[in-house]
């Protein structure tokens, strides 16, 4: 196992334009660590720079404590499983698995075993022979990840590695995956675009934007605690309620200063409260156990999660009221949570 420490790294791509800015990063030894963000952040470019697939133009990267920051990616020992898997199509499973220690002239028999004895973990014995075309998408995952392991990385790094699997398997392949991870005890960092993945399997969240970090903490911190707008928009199933002080009148102080936040999860329709809102139900959305309803309050559409059964008709008034004690304040207009105290008048 190894730490991941990140010192002022940078990766500024002709033009000027910076992937990674000035980052400073570390990543505890066994710890499993997603980089989450929009399409465009630069977790990936982060990822690739970390495995030594990217140059870093500033700063500096430590493995385990040993800087590595001009070093190939074959001397950093660590294990990347890219979204396409990139398989090699001519070569069978045995072959695909054991490939990383033909490169490091382990003796055949040996890498062979040691191939063997990983497919078993993952359970492929029965697809040995087969070549990546033969094998679903859910199988081709467990052979890359089987590749990985066979190496026995210090580090592991994942980028979206479940994808291109449909949703049922992509639940499975989580579950999966975070026990394997729990059992190696190997150091992950995982990339991924879906915040219900990030939460569901890391120890610890980068929430990125442009390069930087938003917020790192653990999931409960990041989605019951945003730091910011971007990250209250970013995370959850639905996105956080962000209503203008000024549309509760004079029961918040701050008025056009202050963002009132709350979660949908933590709305409720027919109850009176210090921030309660009266409008007009815009829409009910089915998500099966639960449903979204969208009530319009004036110009904002403010929207709670009820039971399913529970939910009101479409046109109907009513009040919908978030827990007081799951509110949160946010400036205006720079956007991050407000650590001075705005309160409610009862």
């Amino acid at each position: 196992m190894a730490s991941i420490e990140l010192v002022g790294l940078s990766k500024v791509y002709p033009g000027g334009v910076a992937a990674v800015d000035d980052l400073s990063l570390t990543i505890g030894d066994g710890e499993f660590f997603a980089l989450l963000g929009p399409s465009g952040c630069g977790k990936t470019t982060l990822l690739r720079t970390i495995a030594g697939l990217e140059e870093a133009t500033g700063g500096r990267l430590l493995l385990g404590g040993k800087d590595v920051t001009t070093l190939p990616p074959g001397k950093r020992d660590v294990a990347m499983v890219f979204q396409d898997y990139a398989l090699f199509p001519h070569m069978d499973v045995m072959d695909n698995i054991s490939y990383p220690l033909r490169i490091q002239k382990v003796p055949g028999e040996q890498r062979r075993q040691k191939a063997a004895q990983t497919g078993a973990g993952l359970g492929l014995s029965h697809l040995m022979e087969r070549r990546p075309g033969q094998l679903s998408g859910g199988q081709q995952q467990r052979v890359a990840l089987a590749r990985a392991i066979a190496c026995q990385p210090t580090v592991f790094l994942f980028d979206e590695p479940l994808s291109n699997l449909d949703a049922r398997l992509r639940l499975e392949a989580r579950t999966f995956l975070k026990r394997l991870q729990h059992e190696l005890q190997v150091t992950t960092v995982f990339v991924t675009h879906d915040q219900a993945e990030a939460l569901a399997m890391a120890d610890k969240i980068a929430v990125m934007e442009a390069g930087t970090i938003r917020q790192l903490g653990t999931p409960s911190e990041i989605f019951h605690r945003p730091a910011n707008v971007f990250v209250a928009n970013f995370i959850g199933s639905t996105p956080m309620n962000l209503v203008p002080g000024s549309a509760f009148g004079d029961r918040v102080e701050g008025g056009d200063d202050v963002l009132v936040g709350f979660r949908p999860e933590y709305a409720h329709l027919g109850v009176d409260g210090p921030y309660a809102l009266r409008g007009q139900v815009a829409i009910v959305e089915n998500l099966g156990a639960s449903m979204l309803v969208s009530v319009q309050v004036g110009e904002l559409s403010v929207q709670a999660l009820v039971p399913e059964g529970e939910e009101p008709h479409v046109d109907t008034v009513v009040t919908i009221s978030p827990d007081p004690a799951r509110v949160l304040f946010y400036g205006a207009a720079e956007g991050e949570l407000l650590r001075t105290s705005v309160q409610a008048v009862r």
